[in-house]
């Protein structure tokens, strides 16, 4: 049998231990005398504290330097006389015996914490400490948010945690309760859509309980950008059903200004480019493939595109060469048949295409293609102008005697949604019937564009990181977990 022995070496008031079969002792530089090798609960102090000596080539002490302990992301040095005063890496004196000493403070992670004690000449040594999760105090479950078709199902995952949020080994029983009738519990562990709705359950062990969330929505597939969860990237085009299945990319696209799914075919044109003079459309299918809509070397500078009910034409906000105004035009997706649809005075110049369209004037057409609503008059960049109604046959025009932004015609034509200083405004096509649908708040990232449902029973906007679906008639809101990061939809028609 191999028997644990310590041995002790007398020096400078300095006991130094060392493990079976090391009897090496103590050499030249830095040795760590106490308090390395241990384990704690997160939040806790190591006892003892950390001590090292350091000694020169006769293996004297070496007073009055300064040794540096450092830590990494598990822990935390203290002064011995200051055990409040924590911090990752804190300079220590040795004193006439050569010793330097700090107490090591476990953060509120468990893992594998490090100290590295290094000596002026540059010599280092590492102490190892183990930090152990805390007590059981709370009980989460994932996903914690989710998105789900009627009649389809998610199954929790529930873990135990400390305070901190470190996950313990622990494996009770858990119970289900839901809240809501859009969810029911359907197995040990299982929710499924009941109803649409907004629907949450509570997950229970050991006395602590975590809600879930699960947003039960009708079905549909929407198209949109990946800008990132603050507008930080400039991603791919992501097709998706709203509850986050047969998620996938459009390969090799990439994030335009504003973005429209054809009615008649699998294709997308978005507004692309390197800046307001050098802004175009491009159509883009499912595989990648892209050409440029617009080759009239008559046009400018090209934004906001909108494809007609029928696929047939794509309205665009386009400065010309000709009459250097902003103004509405339409093309056919071929390139075909240019047409200047609504020419506007108010924003005119030789350098006006050099700044972009102010307002926008971004424009939809009606379900039966004979109108067209659009942001007209002198207005203010990012507020809008006064939205209009233009009859395409006559050229006859009304005024809805409103001011908005980014105008869209619902697919029966009984609404228009507009967007008011981020306010989701509604309005009847004759002016009347004027609400609020609600405020989108003070979102980080500015995208005010939304997209109708084929029904009509919904719009879908950005939310600050997500997109959220809004009923209409209701205003119920239902936030879709599973678009975090997406921007500019469009449903497929």
């Amino acid at each position: 049998m191999v028997r644990n022995v310590l041995l002790t070496l007398a020096f400078g008031g300095l006991a130094f231990e060392f493990g079976c079969g090391d009897t090496s002792g103590p050499s030249s530089g830095l040795n760590i005398v106490s308090g390395a090798g241990l384990s704690d609960t997160v939040g806790s102090t190591f006892k003892p504290s950390l001590n090292a000596v350091l000694l020169d080539g006769n293996l004297q002490p070496m007073s009055g330097q300064t040794v540096y302990f450092n830590t990494n992301e598990f822990v935390l040095v203290a002064p011995i006389d200051d055990q409040g005063f924590v911090i990752d890496r804190l300079p220590v004196t040795t004193d006439a015996s050569g010793n330097a000493a700090v107490w090591v403070e476990a953060k509120y992670a468990a893992g594998a914490g490090k100290v590295v004690i290094v000596a002026p000449s540059g010599q280092s040594v590492e102490a190892h400490y183990t930090v152990l999760p805390g007590a059981p105090a709370l009980v989460r479950a994932e996903p914690s948010d989710t998105v789900l078709f009627v009649g389809g199902s998610v199954t929790y995952r529930p873990f135990v945690t400390d305070a901190y949020g470190d996950s313990l080994t622990v494996a009770p029983n858990y119970q289900y309760q839901s809240f809501s009738g859009a969810l029911s519990i359907s197995g040990p562990g299982k929710a499924t859509g009941a109803a649409i709705g907004r629907g949450s359950v509570a997950v229970s062990a050991l006395g602590f309980t975590d809600t879930v969330w699960t947003s039960v929505v009708s079905k549909g597939r929407v198209a949109a950008q990946y800008i990132g969860p603050r507008g930080e990237d400039g991603g791919p085009i992501v097709r998706t059903n709203l509850d986050g299945s047969a998620y996938d990319t459009v390969p090799g696209s990439f994030r335009g200004r504003s973005l429209d799914w054809s009615p008649a075919n699998d294709t997308f044109v978005l507004d692309v480019g390197g800046g307001p003079e050098f802004e175009y459309l491009l159509s883009m299918d499912m595989a990648g493939h892209t050409r440029p809509v617009v080759t009239d070397l008559l046009m400018r500078s090209e934004f906001y595109p909108r494809y007609s009910p029928d696929g047939s034409y794509i309205y665009f906000t386009g400065n010309d060469s000709v009459t250097t105004c902003y103004g509405v035009w339409r093309i056919h997706p071929d390139g075909t048949a240019l047409e200047h649809v609504v020419a506007d005075t108010s924003d005119c110049g030789i350098y006006a295409y050099l700044s972009g369209p102010a307002p926008d004037y971004a424009s939809s057409p009606s379900p039966d293609g004979t109108r067209l609503v659009y942001v007209g008059g002198t207005g203010i960049p990012y507020v809008g102008g006064t939205l209009r109604v233009r009859n395409l046959a006559t050229g006859a025009e009304t005024s809805l005697g409103v001011v908005g932004d980014v105008p869209r015609w619902s697919p029966t034509g009984q609404w228009i949604a507009y967007d008011s200083l981020g306010t989701i405004m509604l309005i009847h096509p004759d002016g009347t019937g004027h609400r609020s649908l609600l405020s989108r708040g003070n979102v980080l990232y500015y995208a005010p564009e939304v997209a109708w449902s084929p029904d009509e029973q919904w719009l879908l906007y950005r939310g600050y990181d997500r997109l959220i679906l809004v009923q209409v008639g209701t205003g119920l809101q239902l936030p879709l977990s599973v678009t975090i990061g997406l921007a500019d939809p469009t449903w497929q028609p």
